[in-house]
C-alpha cells in the first residue's frame, strides 16, 4: 500500500508539475511563433507598398508586436527554466536582440529619408532573422512535443507498475484469506474429531 501510495504521488507529480508546465510552455511557444509570423507579414507588407505609405508608420505596429514577443519570451523562460538547457533559452534570447536592434537601425534609416536603404535592410537583413527565429522557435515545439510524449509513455509506465502491484496485492490478500480460512477449517474438523472421541 505505501509503495502504490508513493507511485500515485510521483504521478501526480509527474502530470502536474512536468506535462502541465510542457503545454503551457508549448502555449508560450505558439505566441512567440504568431509574433514572428506578424512580423514576417508587416515586413512583407512594408516591401509591397507603393512607396506612399512611410515606412517610419510601420515602427508603432513593430512595437506593439515587440511588447508582446517580450512579455511571451519571459514566461516562456520561466516555464521552461527547468526542461530546457540554458544554451537553447539564451540562443533565442540573443536572435531576438539582434533582430531588434537591426530593426531599430532599419527605422534609423527611415527616419533619416534613407527609404531605399532601409527597405534593402528589410528585404536583406530582417526577413532573413525573422525566417531564422520561426525556424528556431519550430524546433523549441518539436523538442516539446517530443518531451511530452516522453512524459506520457512514463506516466504510462508508471500506471502499469501501480497496476501490477494492485493485482499483486490483491492476489496475494486471497491467498492468505484462503490458507487461513483452509487452516481454521482443518482445525476445526480436528477438534471436533477429538470432542467426537472423547
Amino acid at each position: 500500500t505505501l509503495y502504490i501510495n508513493r507511485q500515485i504521488t510521483s504521478l501526480r507529480v509527474l502530470q502536474s508539475e512536468l506535462v502541465d508546465r510542457n503545454r503551457r510552455d508549448s502555449l508560450q511557444l505558439l505566441r512567440i511563433q504568431n509574433n514572428l509570423n506578424q512580423l514576417g507579414l508587416a515586413m512583407r507588407d512594408m516591401l509591397d507598398d507603393d512607396h506612399s505609405y512611410p515606412l517610419v508608420a510601420w515602427s508603432a505596429q513593430f512595437q506593439r508586436i515587440r511588447g508582446d514577443l517580450d512579455d511571451a519570451l519571459k514566461r516562456q523562460t520561466e516555464l521552461a527554466a527547468t526542461s530546457r538547457t540554458t544554451p537553447d533559452r539564451d540562443r533565442l534570447t540573443d536572435s531576438l536582440a539582434e533582430f531588434w536592434d537591426a530593426v531599430d537601425r532599419t527605422f534609423a534609416l527611415a527616419a533619416d529619408g534613407k527609404s531605399d536603404a532601409a527597405r534593402a535592410q528589410v528585404s536583406l537583413s530582417l526577413q532573413a532573422r525573422q525566417a531564422a527565429l520561426g525556424t528556431a522557435v519550430a524546433r523549441l515545439l518539436i523538442e516539446n512535443n517530443e518531451a511530452e510524449e516522453q512524459a506520457a509513455e512514463r506516466v504510462q509506465r508508471i500506471y502499469d507498475q501501480v497496476q501490477r502491484q494492485v493485482y499483486l496485492f490483491f492476489t496475494a490478500t486471497l491467498v492468505a484469506i484462503a490458507a487461513t480460512g483452509l487452516y481454521l477449517i482443518r482445525a476445526n474438523r480436528r477438534l471436533f474429531a477429538e470432542l467426537a472421541a472423547l
